[in-house]
């Protein structure tokens, strides 16, 4: 692949991490290009009317400087906003994230990177336009963008009758059918609502026995015993919300086996405490029932289903919609080259990183999700944004400088 231009640093995605990041690393004076639709699937893959889980103080990204908050965001624009106890909606935040790439990261190239391969001293890059660029460092910030999971006992469904709740944008065209939701978290419940809202007869099936529900912040100033007994972070209330919003770094030094654990477990499917009135009374929760296998019937998915008692049944269904959350891997990214994931050092599909979200090809850097297993549960959430383009900049900062400092903990 020949080289046209050249970069100091390519951006691959312009959603919230990024943006984050590029707008850190163009505010630093480094020669950049990102690419990508700004915002792409928050505009194209989730249901208008949603609100976002993440309290107001943990929904916006991270700009250099002073930043600009969704906070800010809403003040300019003589709309309502509250740190806590105030869900910021879908609409909202996407006016203020696209606000956020006007400002501070304005010439992103509406485009895709098609390939990626490294020679022995740079980055090789081609575009969906067909140009061909080089590059010093590439940071992957692809979102959750080829990670909707799908459990295999619904795999062998087709598209008619089954999707994932990130394939829809507008729920009200299942008006006046019967549509199943698979899941307990707060993607498969507040889909529900909307179904519901929407005029579709809906159920949701929960495999565990009982829906969990967070707890409704407080709006009231809370003594000092209750913030130390029970802090409050981005991320909920607890000592865990806390750490994995605050500690990220101090995350990653965690043994293997104790952060692969917690990412797994810790802040599970639930769902907002606003939701919970939305749901609880106006439609089906059948807890405590999974799916075993499923087939069609007569142009309907047909269920079989496992309740409490273990006993099967059947439920048939005009549609299947899973609810089942997202998981990266590596293998799914199509624009990596096959000798790149050779490369790659990985775990559970993703890639290991060091301290500064590098992985084991020098200067190719991942975020987000795709980061989780490394620096915990904050990376799946917006609050995670900070940390991630704090780091990635100092160490490219550092390179640029001839400095090549590096924190060790585990792998």
């Amino acid at each position: 692949m020949s080289s046209g231009h050249h970069s100091k640093v390519v951006v691959i995605g312009a959603g919230p991490y990024g943006l984050s990041v590029a707008a850190h690393l163009h505010a630093s004076g480094l020669n950049i290009r990102i690419f990508g639709e700004p915002m792409h699937s928050w505009k194209t893959n989730m249901p208008d009317g949603m609100f976002l889980k993440s309290e107001g103080c943990a929904s916006s990204l991270s700009g250099p400087g002073n930043g600009y908050t969704i906070g800010d965001y809403c003040a300019a624009e003589g709309l309502p906003y509250a740190p806590y106890a105030a869900p910021v909606s879908l609409d909202v935040f996407t006016k203020y994230a696209l606000e956020f790439q006007r400002l501070f990261v304005p010439a992103v190239e509406r485009t895709k990177v098609t390939a990626l391969d490294r020679s022995s001293s740079k980055f090789e890059l081609k575009l969906q336009t067909g140009e061909t660029l080089s590059a010093d460092r590439v940071v992957v910030a692809t979102g959750l963008t080829r990670s909707a999971y799908i459990p295999p006992e619904l795999s062998s469904l087709p598209s008619g009758v089954l999707s994932h709740t990130s394939a829809h944008r507008c729920l009200s065209a299942f008006q006046g059918r019967d549509v199943t939701v698979i899941g307990g978290g707060q993607s498969a419940l507040e889909s529900a609502a909307l179904l519901h809202e929407a005029g579709a007869q809906v159920r949701v099936l929960v495999r565990r026995k009982l829906v969990r529900w967070n707890g409704k912040p407080s709006t009231h100033r809370r003594s000092l015993y209750a913030r130390l007994r029970h802090p409050m972070s981005g991320l909920g209330l607890g000592y865990g919300p806390w750490f994995y919003s605050n500690a990220p770094g101090l995350f990653r030094c965690l043994p293997r086996s104790v952060r692969v654990a917690r990412v797994r477990r810790a802040l599970g499917p639930a769902g907002a405490g606003w939701l919970r009135e939305r749901v609880e009374g106006r439609l089906p929760l059948l807890a405590g029932h999974s799916v075993r296998a499923a087939e069609t019937s007569e142009g309907c998915a047909l269920l079989h289903v496992e309740d409490p008692n273990q006993e099967l049944s059947q439920l048939k269904t005009d549609h299947v919609i899973a609810g089942t959350g997202y998981r990266f891997a590596l293998c799914a990214l199509p624009f990596l080259s096959a000798r790149l994931l050779s490369q790659l050092s990985s775990l559970n599909q993703s890639p290991i990183l060091s301290s500064h979200f590098e992985s084991s090809v020098p200067g190719l850097y991942f975020t987000g999700l795709s980061s989780a297993n490394q620096f915990g549960p904050a990376m799946r959430f917006l609050v995670g944004t900070e940390f991630t383009a704090g780091r990635i900049l100092g160490h490219i900062a550092e390179g640029r400088l001839g400095l090549r400092k590096s924190v060790s903990c585990t792998g």
